[in-house]
């Protein structure tokens, strides 16, 4: 959400003029207006005082006529007086997620490049305030029970509700609409960084606008030629696995949970057996709620606990506690991220993506390895089935190709990250070759706000010398310590 102030009118009135006399490339660009504003992402994130506008431009960029749709833009002014002309853009993860609201959660990471260049947000087409693709989700009673059976009517009553045509809501399409930005603002070059789906997102743009990228800050990697779905629940297991070796390693915490993994197995087997529904406070508004509690629900907690140092140190006492038959811990967690889960991302816009660039490239058999896995074979299932009734949209030639470029790119991984682990950043690392490859000690997924990582990303940026780049202060992340009750972790 935009809220327009009158601050700052002289300001905005210059960044208009550039939009209208700066240069641009030989394509057409629109000018593109902006006025002060502040962008404010919900009532429980922080506010920023910006330059926001939209830009007008056709849904379907094969052709000039047709359906019309805005896109939400806003520019964050550098600190500095005499900020440096190439401002940082940031792509948002999902695919669904709004760079808007993102960026605010995350906005403590790029203070440092900030001091001088502007921040540049674009929600991209679908998300935010782009025209948004959503769909209503079934409620939390439906979802826990769900079977492939009900994919197919889900996606048909989502398809009839979709603000645009999904065809063109792809990544292909989302790069020209940036590069269509920055020419209406006059910009030679910007700099990129992308978080998880992001990721694709910029080293898409590389591939197809090298002459007007400077640089490039990659998060937890999504490679171009990898189809993500297949090695997901195989990488989660990794993850896990890693935390319950910790807790195997640590004393306090091997005497007070035993073997996670093995109650977790059991966990899992039960619910499989027998669902169960309880009645628990919601954690945000403290009212009744009621959960069904089974093995997928099960699954997704854990899986999406994983993802943070934060909730990895609480995961144990979870699984301990739903060892024991307590399931209120899993049932608040569900509640919690269900309702950031439906808050954050754009369905449309995620099947959007998933079903043009991911689930087309999957291997024609499921990796029967999968079933070994908490999470198990379900997720990929549900995206094949998703994407058998889902419009196939636009995609570059190429697209499936690993990115080459000599232009600076700074790749970063968590070390425990169980959807984009440090071994996916190797892999785009092949082709790159001016590149550097930083992994973050014990950390899960996007680690830019870690440590000591946004000083490391403000050098970069401001010098490009990826050789001359320390970043040996990053070895003094630790693994957050295991709770092993009420108190937090044993001293």
């Amino acid at each position: 959400m935009l809220k327009f102030t009158q601050r700052n009118r002289q300001v905005a009135q210059m960044v208009t003029l550039l939009a209208l006399f700066g240069v641009v490339g030989a394509t057409r660009a629109q000018a593109l207006e902006l006025t002060p504003c502040r962008i404010d992402g919900g009532s429980a994130l922080p506010t920023a005082e910006a330059l926001c506008g939209q830009m007008r431009i056709t849904e379907d960029r094969t052709g000039d006529d047709g359906a019309m749709i805005e896109l939400e833009v806003a520019l964050i002014p550098a600190l500095s007086v005499q900020p440096q002309p190439d401002p940082l853009v940031f792509f948002a993860g999902g695919p669904g997620q709004a760079a808007i609201e993102t960026y605010l959660l995350a906005r403590g990471a790029f203070e440092r490049i900030r001091q001088h260049r502007a921040i540049l947000l674009v929600d991209q087409r679908g998300t935010g305030g782009s025209n948004r693709m959503s769909c209503p989700m079934p409620p939390p009673e439906e979802m826990a029970d769900i079977d492939l059976d009900d994919v197919a009517p889900m996606v048909r009553e989502c398809l009839d509700q979709l603000a645009g045509d999904p065809r063109f809501y792809t990544t292909s399409v989302a790069v020209q609409d940036i590069d269509a930005i920055r020419q209406a603002l006059g910009y030679e070059q910007i700099n990129l960084w992308g978080g998880s789906y992001g990721t694709r997102v910029a080293l898409h743009y590389l591939r197809q606008y090298p002459q007007h990228t400077r640089s490039v800050i990659i998060d937890g990697v999504a490679p171009a030629d990898l189809s993500l779905g297949p090695d997901i629940a195989l990488d989660a297991q990794d993850s896990a696995d890693a935390l319950f070796d910790r807790c195997t390693e640590t004393p306090a915490c091997n005497e007070t949970f035993g073997d996670l993994a093995a109650k977790l197995t059991a966990v899992k087997a039960r619910l499989q057996d027998a669902p169960v529904t309880i009645v628990a406070s919601h954690p945000r508004t403290g009212l009744p709620n009621e959960q069904i509690v089974n093995a997928d629900l099960l699954a997704g907690v854990v899986r999406l606990a994983i993802y943070s140092p934060a909730t990895r140190a609480v995961l144990p006492t979870i699984i301990d506690r739903a060892h024991a038959g307590d399931y209120t811990l899993i049932a608040a967690q569900a509640a919690m991220l269900e309702d950031g889960f439906v808050d954050s991302m754009a369905i449309g816009k995620h099947n959007a993506v998933v079903c043009t660039e991911d689930v087309p490239f999957f291997d024609t058999q499921t990796n029967p390895a999968l079933d070994a896995t908490f999470m198990g074979s379900l997720q990929v299932e549900v995206m094949r089935e998703t994407c058998k009734h889902w419009p196939a949209g636009v995609i570059d030639g190429g697209f499936k190709q690993p990115v080459t470029s000599d232009i600076p790119v700074l790749l970063l991984s968590g070390e425990v990250d169980p959807v984009t682990p440090p071994k996916n950043a190797e892999r785009a690392l092949r082709t790159l070759s001016r590149a550097k490859h930083i992994v973050a000690p014990g950390q899960g997924h996007i680690v830019s706000g870690a440590g000591c990582m946004p000083k490391i990303m403000g050098e970069f940026v401001a010098t490009l010398d990826l050789d001359a780049l320390d970043a040996s202060c990053i070895e003094r992340l630790r693994s957050m310590p295991i709770f092993v009750g009420p108190a937090g972790p044993t001293p």
